[in-house]
């Protein structure tokens, strides 16, 4: 039993961590300052980092920003190579283009210059295990032409409550979502216009299964907690499991936004649930997603 609480333990203070990562990849990410986020002195922050995560936090934050550095490669062209490895964290471009062709095995402008096929096989051949099936950019471009109904809204700022999962795994994006409804009943956070979010950051394969809570909530430390900003979205209806989820994406990228007069402002959307994924399997919950965009001049 107690061996189990300090798994739990510790998973929950890497979770803050990797949180902080995940926010902040353009900031000064020391060993001290993770460390102290954690409340573990360095040596034994790094320890139970790379015991948990099976890779030391250097090497995650180096992959994180690097994973990120080729989602914004794809999806904002109208930035420089430069712009973006500076965005991503990297302190110069020459740093991150030695980085990125030892982790691809292909230069930033390389992969840039190839064709959604080849970046899917480039990204299989690169994993140990094979990727998920939900990064093949293949669909019926007849049917999305068809049901891909998208209207551009305003969106207020959001406060939520959020566990992480596996973007691909919809039952533990399910078991995520019970996680977080729990939460929210036994703080008694319930609130009139509550909302079931899914936060999906697809360079980093994490979903964070998400429930909105009311703005001035006081919140016990131990729960992790985001804020969407309010701004411009495109937004579609769309049912079904995490593969039909990205081909409707791949519709949109393709099909809708090049004659839309916007631009993807940021390739992390999400989605609100039109129903309790508490009680209802994910994939038969209708769902809105949500991507930020911007005017394209």
């Amino acid at each position: 039993m107690k061996a189990e609480h300090t798994h739990k333990e510790y998973q929950q203070r890497i979770n803050t961590v990797i949180n902080y990562i995940l926010n902040n990849l353009k900031e000064d990410l020391s060993l001290d300052k993770l460390a102290t986020i954690a409340n573990y002195s360095p040596f034994h922050f790094q320890k139970i980092f790379s015991q948990v995560q099976g890779e030391s936090p250097k090497q995650y934050i180096i992959r994180m920003r690097l994973e990120n550095a080729a989602h914004y490669l794809n999806i904002h062209s109208h930035k420089s190579i430069t712009e973006i490895a500076l965005d991503s964290g990297f302190a110069s471009a020459a740093t991150f283009a030695r980085a990125f062709k030892n982790y691809f095995g292909v230069s930033a402008e390389g992969l840039r210059a190839l064709t959604p096929t080849e970046k899917v096989k480039l990204r299989q051949n690169q994993a140990q295990e094979p990727k998920p099936d939900f990064l093949t950019p293949t669909y019926d471009t007849e049917f999305w032409s068809r049901t891909l109904q998208v209207v551009v809204r305003r969106i207020p700022a959001m406060r939520t409550l959020f566990v992480n999962t596996p973007l691909a795994d919809t039952q533990k994006i399910q078991e995520g979502f019970k996680k977080v409804v729990q939460w929210v009943e036994s703080h008694d956070l319930f609130h009139s216009e509550i909302l079931y979010v899914g936060l999906v950051n697809p360079h980093q394969g994490l979903y964070r299964s998400s429930v909105s809570i009311p703005k001035d909530a006081k919140l016990p430390s131990r729960m992790s907690e985001t804020v969407i900003e309010a701004g411009k979205f495109a937004v579609y209806k769309i049912k079904g499991d995490t593969v039909h989820t990205f081909q409707s994406l791949h519709a949109f990228y393709e099909i809708w936004l090049p004659h839309s007069g916007y631009r993807i402002a940021d390739p992390n959307g999400f989605e609100i649930l039109l129903g309790n994924p508490a009680t209802i399997p994910y994939v038969e919950i209708e769902r809105e997603i949500h991507i930020r965009i911007e005017p394209a001049n």
